[in-house]
Formats: C-alpha cells, structure tokens, sequence
C-alpha cells in the first residue's frame, strides 16, 4: 500500500487490476470514435441520431453495469453461484434485464424529441428513430449480455474482485458495440422502404409490451421486483443522459464537426462511467460487507480510491489525446496543435475524475441512508450524469484552452 498523507493512500488493488483493464478500455474508447468521424455523414443524413447516441449507449453501460454490480454484489456475499446451469437467480436477472433494456430502447426516441424539440433542434421522423433505438437495442443488448455475465462471473471464479474489471469493461464494450450497430441501423433505415421501417419499428414495440404484461403477470416474484425496483432508475437515467446528447447535438456545427474531438466524445463519456462506476461498485460492496461505513464526508476507501483514479485516468487521458490524434491523421479530420489537445485532455481527466467520484460516493451514501439498493442506484445515475458531466467537460475545456492560447 502506497501511503501518501495520513490515511490517505493510494489503492494497490485498484492499481494492480483496474489500471490494465481501464488502459484496455481506454484504448478500444477510440473504436467508436472512429466509426463517428468515418461515418459523421450519417449524423448530418439522419437528425436527432447525435443526440440518441448518448442515451442510447449509457443505456447499454446502465443496464449492464448495474447488472454486474448487482451479480457481484450477490457473489460476495454467497447468495448465488458463479456458474450459468441450473442457476434461478441468474435466470431472474437476465429476464429482467433484457425486458428493461428493450422498453426503454422504445422511449429513448421520444425523450429525446421531446426534449430536443423544446430547444429547437431538428430531427428525423420518428419511425426511423424507433427502428434505429430498437435495433441497435437489440443486437447489442444479445452481445452485452455475453461479455457482462463472462467477465463477472470468471473474473469472481478466478479470485478477482468483479467489482474492478467488470464496470470499465462493460463500459467500453457499451461504446464499441452500440455506436457503430446504430450507425449500420442507419444506414439500413435509409435504404429501406419508409413503409417497412414503419412496420418493423410498430411490430417489435408490440411484441415488447406484450413482454412486460406477460412478465408482470406469469413470471416469477423475483423478476418482477427486479424491474420495478430498475425501471424507475433506469428511466431516470435515460432523460439525463439525453442532455448530454441535446449538448453534443448543439455543439456540433460550432465545436466537433469536422475536428478531432469528435472522435473523443465516447472516450470522455465512457472512461468517466467508468472510473465512477469502479468506485461506487467498490463502496457499496464495502458498505455490505461492513468493512467501512459511508460518512457524510468520504471515508478512507472513498478518498483513496478516489485519489489513484485520478492518477490512472490523467495518464489514460494523455494517450487518449495522443490516439485521438493518430485516428485524426487516419479520417482527415482537423487536428489543433499538440499543447491545445494536451491542456485540454489534462483538463477533462481532472474534471471528469472529480466529479466522476464525488457523485459516486455521494450517491452511494445516499443510497445506503434511504434504505436504497446502491447496486441499481449508483451506476445508472452515475453513468447517466456523467454522460453530461463528459461530453461538458470535453466543450469546456475546448472553450477555456481555445481563451488562454
């Protein structure tokens, strides 16, 4: 244990097993990054998908996050086996959680209008929004499911702790897989009869109500308190992270379009979660176990950890701005020069790792005073909120260092 200032310290096991797998993460950010500055013309073809893509991938980190924190949250204290055969618990939360996923893939286009439209923001019609929330719902939810139950349940089976390698993992593979999946959904809605986007959008929104009503009625007790104790979170966090999409959507034209920062938009979003995510996963199992009690000011486990993501996201966010360059050279985007990316990235990892944390444990500690489950608490806000606080940071920080060079 690296001991820096009383009690303060840095954390050996965040170091020895967050570090490599937020480096990994970091890294694949820049993937979906990539997909937005090749295919930006898809953002400019279909209004209103810049703002979707905010949502739609926290969406995938919320219900998946909070899905591995919950198993882990299980795992640590017994309650369920590491293993997918004869397992009803796991059962219940796969059940729930794909019910969820799918509804509220059907409400993002609305939110999004309806709040996008109070502003003044133009966007395409609404069918063709549905059909692009719903597919992309779909397909990824199927491959977040693999990687979300694999990594948590053999990470626990080998002796990690899955509360710091499953958030930042699922986080990024939310970004990776949801960002290009929505912009091949595009392109398939464009080149489709409007009548058979319709059709489709309208035949898969029944078959999702006809879902919840049967779950609700047939399905076990288990699952449904799973979703009712979900549903409200979750759709708490889809509004949130729709003004971060309302953000991006008016930042466009005057900040992003065209440059490289763009391609960083996923990174700032996701390492954010993230690091958020490791740090209220970690307090609310300390907070089950007994091993330290939340205070009204963050505790031991809470400042420490705290300090060493700092550390570990400033190093992240340098090479991030290095990535975003190369990947820039690769598309033909504009790069600024290497002291603006620098004081920029510099300026996003401290402002996106303070408030990443203080949420983190102020909602945990909430969450643990109210008598509420930190498991389905803590990383939906926290993810949602910091889809905002990212995609803010990153156009703040372009503001302030465009002011002082």
């Amino acid at each position: 244990m690296v001991a820096l200032a009383g009690s303060l310290h840095l954390e050996p096991s965040i170091l020895r097993q967050s570090f490599i797998v937020l480096l990994i993460a970091a890294l694949l950010e820049l993937l979906p990054g990539y997909f937005l500055g090749s295919l930006e013309r898809y953002l400019i073809l279909v209004p209103g998908l810049l703002v979707l893509l905010p949502p739609t991938v926290g969406l995938r980190g919320n219900t998946f996050g909070s899905l591995a924190s919950r198993l882990g949250s299980k795992l640590h204290l017994g309650t369920m086996r590491p293993y997918l055969k004869d397992n009803s618990e796991l059962a219940d939360q796969i059940i729930a959680t794909m019910l969820q996923l799918m509804f509220l893939s059907s409400l993002l286009p609305l939110v999004a209008m309806v709040i996008g439209r109070i502003i003044g923001l133009e966007f395409a019609p609404f069918s063709t929004l549905l059909f692009i929330s719903l597919a992309a719902g779909l397909i990824s939810g199927l491959l977040m499911f693999a990687i979300s139950l694999g990594i948590t349940l053999i990470s626990f089976r080998k002796g990690w702790d899955p509360d710091n390698v499953s958030s930042p993992i699922i986080a990024s593979s939310g970004d990776i897989l949801t960002i290009p999946i929505m912009l091949i959904s595009a392109w398939i809605a464009l080149n489709i009869p409007e009548t058979a986007v319709r059709f489709t959008s309208l035949g898969v929104l029944g078959l999702i109500i006809i879902g919840s009503v049967l779950t609700m009625v047939r399905f076990r007790k288990e699952t449904r308190s799973i979703l009712i104790g979900t549903f409200p979170v979750a759709l708490t966090a889809i509004v949130i992270s729709t003004f971060s999409g309302i953000l991006l959507g008016a930042s466009f034209d005057p900040y992003l379009k065209g440059t490289m920062f763009l391609l960083l938009v996923p990174a700032f979003n996701g390492q954010g979660g993230a690091v958020g995510s490791i740090l209220g996963s970690r307090l609310s199992s300390a907070g089950y176990l007994g091993q330290d009690r939340l205070t009204i000011l963050p505790n031991e486990t809470g400042r420490s950890s705290a300090l060493t993501l700092w550390l570990i996201t400033l190093v992240l966010f340098l090479l991030l701005g290095a990535g975003g360059a190369v990947l820039g050279m690769l598309t033909g985007v504009s790069i600024p020069p290497v002291l603006f990316i620098l004081l920029t990235m510099i300026g996003g990892a401290t402002l996106v790792s303070l408030i990443s944390s203080t949420i983190a444990y102020y909602i945990a500690y909430a969450s643990f005073r109210l008598g509420l489950d930190p498991d389905n608490m803590v990383i939906p806000i926290l993810t949602s909120l910091m889809d905002v606080v990212g995609s803010g940071s990153l156009i703040l920080c372009i503001l302030a260092v465009g002011l002082i060079l």
